[in-house]
């Protein structure tokens, strides 16, 4: 069968191979024009993979002069989406290159087809385009002089100013509204006079407040200040955004106050809040932001009232911490309110100003009846820095709720500089294992070399939640004697508290674990065999390969996956060998976790194949993970095999991923 009939193959696969046939750019002129044919009747086939391959042959193999009228006529294809697009995604590839060519093929009637030049030139921002860009904000057809517009607004094209300035003083609607887009996005300051006389037209002022938010010029803030009045809510969104926006892209906080004062004079605040508490969503943000600018204390009690709203608690404590940071002392009074949440919000946003006007409030917020309010007094008082603190947060230790006492420590931790380390010792050996566990935990958080002999003596303790703490602490300070001390807890009665060593000295790279490790693997616990396998593969322990490998024989199936994952991530010829045998394990887990670890192997690919088409839909996922990533035309083919027949949406996302779909 000739090329051109197998091209007309009922069989997917059959036409994809015709149109690998046509890659040999090397033939004489008469055949490279024939392939060139061949390979753009290609790019017109129904299925993605054909057309893909063909755009991979022709643009890679031939040379742009051979195959580019073609490529422009399929443009032209009406009824043919598919080949259309392939056109346009293929030109578009190629770049700088082609700007010449489709400059020329802009001269059409065919009004489908400029649009398709002028989008295709804009995505490629060829600077060589920009006179025809600028010629088709002329162009007969809306739809072409929009798209212009638009494309010299991303290309930021500053010469287009002067045209884009005499479309929105024009009566064109249609392309006004995207060139005042456009002259925001360009950013060049010439637009802005025209900007503000536009203002003037209701169609067009949703757009011009966001180019002048854009342009972040402050002469323009009082300008928009008005426009958060305006009758339209979707005008004073965009109004409330652009003076967002101007605040973010620099202009001073003392401009846009002096800005809101001069336009409302006493009813700022007023106009500001009647804004923030629209039941308008979009209008609430900025406005509340506004609010914390202007700093002024009429705005506090409704803006408390604002935080029991969760969808805009965040702005309004930002809104608070604007006002705290300048006069901390005007939100002193708001400590006083007992609703729980509300003491909790107000304890957030003092422990962000950290002022120490709070400090004795703070203090004795440790003893609110709420444990959440007494969390962020802890945190607050680290954040105002000061070590009298430091006594009343040891007191925490003992404190019924363990998220008080975890944010006792870190606070502690924080205050570090006055902390006395002979205090913190001699309290490891308190009655109370509440307080040595805490005590071990602070000298993790504290991470000195000087404390590994004391909790090297802890390890003994007779609490378990203490021996527990000082894994972590020990993990934390991550020394020779401190890793010393962990391989210790490895034969701790706890099997916790052996896990947790193991994956400590793991994560630790500690190669002198190595061999207690590998004791490890026979230990009488699960998890523990899990942990000490896991911690084996984080260190890449080649010497423990015949240790993990007896382990394959374990009953317990989720021990078995350990070991095939750590194997995987050691790698060598030795685990290759064993993987591959994995394969035919009948426990689905197992075979999809070796096929999985089998991924950063070389020459397995044909061991691999085969379970794309296996009946576990995991396993094929796992399959085409493993086998996605390689470069290779045989896979990719046997990809698209499985793709133009699989039921599975999960396994069809995933090989999209790799052939582009």
């Amino acid at each position: 069968m000739d090329i051109e009939r197998q091209l007309s193959s009922i069989d997917v696969e059959a036409r994809r191979e015709a149109v690998l046939m046509l890659a040999a750019p090397g033939a004489e002129a008469a055949d490279q024009a024939e392939n060139v044919r061949l390979l753009l009747k290609a790019m017109q086939d129904a299925s993605w993979r054909v057309r893909k391959t063909a755009v991979d042959i022709l643009l890679g193999q031939y040379a742009i002069e051979a195959y580019i009228d073609g490529l422009i006529k399929l443009l032209y294809l009406e009824d043919d989406a598919g080949a259309r697009n392939t056109a346009i995604e293929s030109l578009t590839k190629l770049g700088k290159d082609v700007t010449n060519y489709l400059i020329d093929a802009f001269d059409t009637t065919n009004h489908d087809v400029r649009k398709f030049v002028i989008d295709i030139i804009g995505e490629i921002h060829d600077t060589k385009s920009l006179p025809l860009l600028i010629d088709a904000l002329k162009d007969e057809d809306e739809n072409v002089r929009a798209s212009a517009v638009e494309h010299l607004g991303t290309m930021r094209e500053t010469t287009a100013v002067d045209a884009l300035v005499d479309i929105i003083n024009g009566d064109d609607l249609w392309t006004a509204y995207p060139a005042a887009d456009a002259l925001g996005m360009i950013g060049d300051k010439r637009a802005v006079p025209a900007l503000i006389e536009v203002l003037g037209k209701k169609t067009l002022r949703e757009p011009v407040l966001k180019a002048l938010g854009r342009l972040a010029d402050e002469t323009t803030v009082e300008k928009v200040v008005p426009f958060i009045e305006d009758k339209s809510s979707s005008v004073r969104k965009e109004a409330l955004n652009a003076l967002e926006t101007m605040y973010q892209k620099g202009v001073p906080e003392e401009h846009l106050v002096r800005s809101f004062k001069k336009v409302f004079g006493d009813r700022a605040i007023e106009a500001l809040l009647a804004q923030a508490t629209s039941g308008r969503s979009a209008l609430r943000g900025p406005a509340i932001l506004f609010l914390g600018i202007m700093r002024d204390k009429r705005a506090l009690d409704p803006l408390l009232e604002m935080a029991a709203d969760q969808m805009h608690a965040d702005e309004v404590k930002k809104a608070l911490i604007y006002i705290g940071k300048e006069n901390p002392e005007v939100l002193v009074p708001l400590f006083e309110r007992e609703d729980p949440y509300m003491k909790r919000f107000i304890c957030e946003v003092a422990a962000k100003v950290a002022s120490p006007v709070y400090y004795d409030t703070m203090v004795a917020r440790l003893n609110d009846e709420d444990g959440h309010v007494r969390s962020i007094a802890a945190l607050a008082l680290a954040n105002i820095g000061d070590s009298r603190a430091i006594g009343c947060l040891f007191n925490m230790f003992t404190d019924p709720y363990e998220d008080v006492q975890e944010a006792s420590i870190k606070a502690l931790g924080a205050l570090r500089e006055g902390i006395d380390m002979g205090d913190v010792l001699r309290i490891i050996e308190d009655r109370d294992p509440v307080v040595r566990k805490n005590a071990v935990l602070l000298l993790g958080e504290l991470a000195s070399e000087d404390a590994v002999s004391a909790l090297c003596f802890a390890q003994k303790d007779a609490d378990v939640s203490v021996r527990r703490a000082v894994i972590s602490a020990l993990a934390a300070i991550k020394t020779e004697e401190s890793a010393a001390c962990l391989i210790k807890s490895l034969t701790d009665e706890d099997s916790d508290i052996r896990a947790s060593a193991a994956l400590s000295l793991g994560s630790a790279g500690a190669a002198v674990a190595v061999e207690p490790l590998c004791l490890l693997l026979k230990d009488t616990d699960e998890m523990v065999k899990v942990a000490a396998a896991r911690a084996l593969g984080i260190m890449s322990a080649k010497k423990a390969v015949p240790n993990l490998v007896d382990m394959l024989s374990d009953p317990n199936g989720f021990v078995v996956t350990s070991i095939i994952t750590a194997l995987g991530k050691i790698g060598g010829e030795d685990v290759r060998s064993v993987l591959l045998k994995m394969l035919r394990s009948g426990d689905a887990e197992v075979k999809r976790t070796a096929i999985t670890s089998l991924a950063g192997f070389d020459d397995v690919e044909s061991s691999l194949i085969p379970f794309l088409s296996d009946d576990d839909w995991a396993a094929r996922v796992a399959a085409v993970e493993a086998l996605g990533g390689r470069k290779d035309e045989h896979i990719k083919r046997e990809l698209g095999k499985v793709y133009d027949t699989e039921q599975d949406t999960v396994v069809r996302k995933t090989i999209e991923r790799y052939l582009s779909v």
